[in-house]
């Protein structure tokens, strides 16, 4: 009787352990895969006078599920970015005061532009000299969770 009921249970217990783990186990691998195209981007010599300055990024959904984009930040107060995907439109991103509310899904093979703005004049004098500006993006992406682009440049007068 013992052994029928030692079988039975390790039945009962993979049973259960098979419906109720493999939705985590596909979770885990069937995520979108993020591709971000450049990663940085050189801005060169920019002025405090010529004013906010921009560059776009294309961030492409190269999985085989969705991707979701669950917020997004910047290194500084100078900088800000909007992700398009689409005909939707993010609010615009900074280093603070972000939507906790807001996500945006880019579907298999499809393309998300995301632009970002870097203020030279932000600073004022201080902020004279080499500037190296981040984009950080929070995905579903299981091998890149926290994405990163970089605007750099020296800043003159």
């Amino acid at each position: 009787m013992k052994p029928v009921i030692l079988v039975l249970g390790l039945t009962l217990l993979v049973a259960v352990g098979l419906i109720f783990g493999l939705p985590y186990l596909n979770q885990a691998t069937s995520k979108g895969k993020m591709e971000i195209s450049p990663k940085e981007y050189d801005l060169g010599t920019i002025s405090m006078a010529q004013g906010v300055v921009s560059r776009t990024f294309e961030v492409k959904n190269v999985g085989q599920e969705d991707l979701e984009i669950d917020n997004i930040w910047t290194s500084c107060h100078c900088t800000t970015a909007v992700l398009k995907v689409g005909a939707k439109e993010s609010p615009r991103f900074g280093m603070d005061n972000n939507s906790p509310f807001w996500s945006q899904k880019i579907t298999p093979g499809e393309t998300g532009l995301l632009e970002v703005f870097f203020d030279p004049a932000s600073h004022g004098s201080a902020g004279l000299g080499p500037a190296v500006r981040a984009v950080y993006l929070l995905t579903s992406d299981p091998n890149n969770k926290t994405a990163e682009v970089r605007l750099n440049s020296q800043v003159i007068q």
